[in-house]
Parts: structure tokens; sequence; C-alpha cells
């Protein structure tokens, strides 16, 4: 009796594509290495010499990280590192254009009756007057000590005489620190009411022969 090896007659699966393999409900297996993945960008060692436009980035590309199912494990710590600088540096530029929005300038403070003279948010100096009647006696001239009077002194009477004389409100320069203006700047005298810029006039005359 003749005898053959055993063959297996058993009819062999087809080589389908494997989208016709798979059945109803069933997912298909992707190679690791061809399974997409989420590209992390190389995190800068020094972030201050990152942009911000670029650390808002990096910090969006961190926060899809952490959205995923297994986030990487240091994810989160860089995620907090971004924020922490995105806001040091927002209050870095809060703080430099502070000063920009202080309040400079001049004003009467009638609730005080002195005249203010501020420097990004700073009184620098005040005249302190008193109205009588139609006039306002000037009584003292203060500048702060931690201002350099020889620059904050002429600038704030000026802005008092200039002032009153806009506002059509009379002075009368009891103040020496004014009346020593006015003798140093003759061409403000004025802007005081005839009947004063009279009587300071002689004044300094008489002070003169003396």
């Amino acid at each position: 009796m003749e005898t053959s090896s055993f063959v297996d007659y058993r009819p062999q699966a087809a080589q389908l594509p494997e989208s016709e393999q798979l059945g109803w409900g069933a997912v298909p297996r992707v190679s690791p290495s061809t399974a997409p993945r989420v590209e992390e960008s190389e995190f800068p060692d020094d972030l201050a010499a990152v942009s911000t436009r670029q650390l808002r980035v990096l910090c969006n590309q961190m926060y899809r990280l952490l959205d995923r199912d297994f986030p990487p494990m240091d994810a989160l710590h860089r995620y907090e590192v971004l924020v922490e600088e995105i806001e040091r540096r927002e209050v870095q530029a809060e703080a430099r254009t502070a000063p920009v929005r202080a309040r400079s300038g001049f004003r009467d403070n009638s609730l005080f009756s002195r005249f203010e003279l501020f420097s990004d948010g700073t009184m620098v100096g005040h005249v302190k007057y008193e109205m009588k009647g139609s006039h306002a006696v000037l009584i003292q001239a203060v500048v702060d000590p931690r201002f350099d009077a020889v620059d904050v002194e002429p600038a704030l009477i000026r802005q008092v005489l200039l002032n009153a004389h806009k506002r059509r409100i009379a002075v009368v320069p009891y103040c020496p620190r004014v009346r020593e203006f006015l003798t140093e700047f003759p061409q403000y005298r004025s802007l005081l009411p005839a009947d004063q810029r009279g009587r300071l006039e002689a004044t300094l005359r008489a002070a003169g022969d003396d």
C-alpha cells in the first residue's frame, strides 16, 4: 500500500485586504510604528529667551497633551511653569505702563485750600492759599523734600499764577517764595491784578532802596 504524507485539504483563507477581513464592530490593529501621535515640541531650557507669543503657543501644546488619556509625566509641571512665566511677564508689563497712566499735572484742591503739582501720581509741591472775597491770598509754598526745590518750586508757582489768570482769580502774593519768584521772573507780574502788581512793585522798589 502506497503511503503519502498527510495533506491538509482544509480551504485556506484568502488574503483579503485588512478592511475586508474585519467584521462588524471590529477595531483594526495599528502597528505602534505607524500609530498617529502628537508631536511634542522640544521644551526650552531658558524661558527668558522665548518670546511671549511662543510661550503661549507652548502653553497651548502642553494643555492639549494634558487632555490626552495618558499625558506625559512632565506635561503638568511644564504647563504650570509656562503659565507662571506668562503671568510674571503680564505683571511686569503692567508695572511698566502704570506710570504712564499715573496722574500728573496741576490742580486746585479746594477741599484743602491749596494748589497742588503732581508728577507720576506723586504730589511734589503745593501752595497753600486762603480766599478773601474774590482774592486768593497765597500763604505758603511747600516742596516735598524728596524732590529738588530748585526745579519744582518755579514750576509750581508758575502754574499757580497761570491757573489763577486763566480762571480770572485775583491773587495776593503774601508768600515770600512767590514774591521771590516774581522778582526773578518779572514777566509774570503782568498776570497779577493791577492793584496787586502796583503794590508788589512798590514793595520791591522800597526793598531795593534799603
